[in-house]
């Protein structure tokens, strides 16, 4: 009898064993299964927030042109007007030209959906994980400075109404009335006479000035930081080899 009982224990243990080991086994693989598909989706998530990233960085670009060129030519207009030796025929012609002024309208789908569904998390690579995680502040700083700055834009349109006569686009027979408007730069210079030495209209133009600075130093913050991001996600596409 403690011989069979002895053989039922050892082959109670062995049994107990065995079902620890296949639990051990299933788990592990399991876990194999977990870690391949987070993989796939960080590989997949690399690969559309690159594509992302290049896009909103292409149209910041010319956005930034824009600004750099208004900003430039602006703070040279004021300067300009500022002086009271310079002659007014000359600050007449000196009128700032047009800029593009369209708007940037950053796309971060992706970026928010990582962030959102908090699979951010499965991006191993810490470095670009803090950076993709501040990017969004960025472009908020961004936007609310771009907002003060067509503010000050509006401010100085309203300004600009009551001081400078509009005609109409087109005359009855559909010519553009510049070329029926014999004295229309006699009076555009009678009217800007009137205004261009005005303290207002000087202090309207450079707050413009001012928030198209603050907007250059956006674009070089949000470039730099565009730059060690793209790298960082370019590094981790090669070491995966993801095509």
């Amino acid at each position: 009898m403690e011989n069979k009982t002895e053989v039922y224990i050892k082959y109670a243990i062995g049994e107990i064993i065995l079902v620890v080991i296949g639990i051990l086994i299933a788990l592990q693989i399991n876990n194999w299964n977990e870690e391949r598909k987070d993989n796939i989706a960080e590989n997949n998530a690399l690969v559309a927030l690159k594509n992302e990233f290049d896009w909103n960085i292409k149209r910041l670009q010319n956005i930034c042109q824009g600004r750099n060129s208004a900003y430039s030519d602006r703070l040279k207009y004021w300067n300009l007007i500022t002086n009271d030796s310079i002659p007014f025929e000359t600050k007449f012609e000196a009128y700032p030209k047009g800029f593009f002024g369209g708007s940037w309208a950053a796309q971060n789908t992706v970026l928010n959906g990582l962030v959102n569904s908090g699979q951010i998390d499965n991006i191993k690579n810490d470095t670009l994980k803090k950076l993709l995680i501040s990017w969004p502040n960025q472009v908020k700083f961004w936007d609310d400075d771009e907002d003060k700055w067509q503010d000050a834009n509006t401010n100085l349109s309203n300004y600009l109404i009551t001081r400078l006569r509009r005609v109409p686009a087109f005359t009855s027979e559909g010519n553009l009335w510049q070329s029926n408007y014999e004295n229309y730069n006699d009076e555009i210079k009678s009217q800007t006479l009137s205004f261009i030495n005005d303290l207002e209209y000087q202090n309207l133009l450079s707050k413009n000035i001012n928030q198209l600075y603050i907007l250059t130093i956006h674009c070089d913050r949000l470039m730099a930081t565009y730059q060690k991001i793209i790298s960082n996600l370019n590094r981790e596409i090669k070491l995966r080899n993801i095509k």
